[in-house]
């Protein structure tokens, strides 16, 4: 199995839009500790960036929806001759140990260059050394907390910019397997939280797993079921077919969390009264 030899070149990537304070510290503590970043600002508007930040930072004064902004942050991390990218949305928690972290697994394990996207997570699973985390294979992943061969993300043309937020980075797995390449999964990364700046409920199961529960509009429901029903259609006619099965499962797991979402915000507040 052909290994990666040239060591980890890795910049981390965010996409923001009317980014929070606690968000605009995390970038400048990139820029303090000179660890390499890159954002692409869907902020409609002026410039609010610091000057120091603004060489790093891409955008175009208007939202051009997730899609494009994923497209163009990769090809751009690609052309500055990174190796990877490592990608957060704006309200997930990380921090110089995470990404120590990171660095330092991917130096031990050295993943074979048919691995296309590498997810972190440290959620529900405790921390413990790189070393000691062994990798997985997943069949799909969120963008947030993804490692991404640049090699692999150039070979697929980047991220589909055809849609505005949903299903976006489910597109890329898909495409990604298509293409031959293997997704993995990598627990215990200490100090990434998905959740706690998301709006919402968390609600944790009987097994201790914790779920974003949050009710929402019709419109991005309709958009995400229209994406699943596009990618399931692709994977029946282009394969893998296992594939269809589980993008046409996700469209009953949605709706289910919709209910359990609208279930439980009920339940909270005639609770409080």
């Amino acid at each position: 199995m052909e290994k990666i030899v040239a060591p980890l070149k890795m910049v981390v990537g965010i996409v923001t839009y009317h980014p929070s304070p606690q968000t605009c510290e995390r970038i400048q503590g990139l820029f303090d500790r000179g660890i390499a970043f890159l954002v692409y600002d869907n902020t409609p508007g002026d410039n609010f960036w610091p000057a120091a930040i603004q060489p790093h930072v891409l955008r175009r004064g208007f939202n051009e929806g997730l899609g494009v902004a994923l497209k163009k942050l990769g090809n751009c991390a690609y052309d500055q001759k990174y190796s990877h990218l490592l990608y957060f949305d704006q309200d997930v928690i990380f921090n110089f140990l995470s990404l120590d972290w990171i660095t330092h697994w991917y130096e031990f394990h050295i993943p074979d260059k048919s691995v296309g996207l590498i997810w972190f997570n440290y959620q529900d699973q405790g921390s413990c050394s790189p070393e000691e985390s062994k990798p997985y294979k997943i069949k799909l992943a969120i963008s947030a907390g993804s490692l991404i061969n640049l090699n692999a993300l150039k070979s697929l043309e980047g991220h589909t910019d055809r849609w505005f937020l949903e299903g976006i980075d489910y597109d890329f797995c898909f495409r990604l397997v298509q293409q031959g390449y293997h997704l993995l999964g990598v627990n215990h990364c200490p100090d990434i939280d998905y959740l706690s700046y998301q709006p919402g409920i968390i609600h944790r199961d009987k097994y201790g797993k914790s779920q974003l529960l949050r009710i929402q509009p019709m419109k991005r429901l309709w958009n995400f079921w229209s994406a699943l029903l596009n990618l399931s259609s692709r994977a029946l006619l282009q394969g893998p077919r296992e594939y269809a099965f589980i993008f046409f499962r996700n469209i009953f797991t949605y709706a289910y969390d919709q209910v359990k979402a609208i279930v439980w915000t009920f339940w909270i507040k005639v609770w409080k009264r």
